[in-house]
């Protein structure tokens, strides 16, 4: 590829590994898996300068659903560059490249800045905000019994594209809900089916430091308040933190949970599960 933009390929992952820890702070063992179960499997781009890759953008495969609408998409993921070769424009060439990509095929753009004071940097390619995260915090309340069984990615899938099918969303193969699986339970979360309300809903989330975060799924506020002593307790977590849709949400603290280009301006939830 032209102007030092190529694919990345599996003699480049110690770099890669190099160029996120120094970027999201993530350790060595988390950036490897990343890489052990997604390498082949999505689009991971490059700026080289000298035959090394200094700056970085990952792309997962998604869609656009709106009713009977649909539109390819992609999710622009954990993109940034080693500190010694920033403001020399890499990064910018690479979402440079990727907008040249969706303008000349049509599909979408969007991805969750890594911090909301990167919101404008986007915003000088021609990404948008759109959808907003409502966050709500519990404490762990009465504990209780809960009716709880494991669920399968595909099961999983198919429970949250039906119920986030009222409105406009995002929806991921079956392949992403797999590693989003494998990365929650490296992680020591856990995905389930919970019964409430003679209703199944669904639920994925890990703890970390005594906080139990929910990353997604289809109970209410109300709802994960009331059973937030017997989540905590599963989880072995003395707080909780859920990220909900806006959609379905009026309370908690607002996030802007997506930027998009070259979409439809439709508050698109985008069901982030990798927050």
């Amino acid at each position: 590829m032209a102007n030092g933009i190529r694919a990345a390929e599996e003699r480049d992952i110690p770099t890669l590994c190099e160029i996120w820890k120094v970027c999201f702070c993530d350790n060595e063992d988390y950036v490897r898996f990343f890489y052990r179960e997604n390498l082949g499997r999505i689009t991971t781009t490059v700026y080289e300068v000298d035959g090394k890759p200094v700056s970085m953008l990952h792309w997962f495969d998604a869609e656009f659903v709106n009713g009977a609408e649909r539109r390819a998409a992609k999710y622009l993921y954990s993109g940034g560059s080693l500190p010694e070769y920033r403001k020399n424009g890499y990064y910018g060439a690479l979402i440079k490249y990727v907008t040249d990509y969706a303008d000349s095929s049509g599909c979408v753009l969007f991805g969750k800045p890594a911090t909301q004071r990167l919101i404008p940097y986007y915003d000088k390619f021609g990404f948008i905000p759109d959808a907003l995260f409502r966050v709500v915090s519990f404490p762990a309340g009465k504990k209780g019994p809960l009716e709880v069984r494991p669920v399968s990615p595909k099961e999983y899938n198919l429970m949250r594209n039906r119920a986030f099918g009222s409105f406009p969303h995002a929806e991921w193969p079956d392949s992403y809900m797999e590693f989003c699986f494998a990365e929650n339970s490296f992680l020591g979360g856990k995905a389930l089916v919970l019964g409430l309300d003679g209703s199944e809903h669904f639920l994925i989330g890990s703890p970390k430091d005594g906080t139990l975060t929910v990353s997604e799924t289809d109970l209410s506020a109300r709802q994960l308040e009331r059973i937030s002593g017997a989540l905590c307790d599963l989880f072995g977590a003395s707080f909780l933190r859920a990220y909900l849709p806006d959609r379905t949400c009026n309370e908690g603290e607002e996030l802007v949970s997506s930027v998009v280009y070259n979409a439809p301006l439709n508050n698109t939830y985008v069901n982030l599960l990798l927050i």
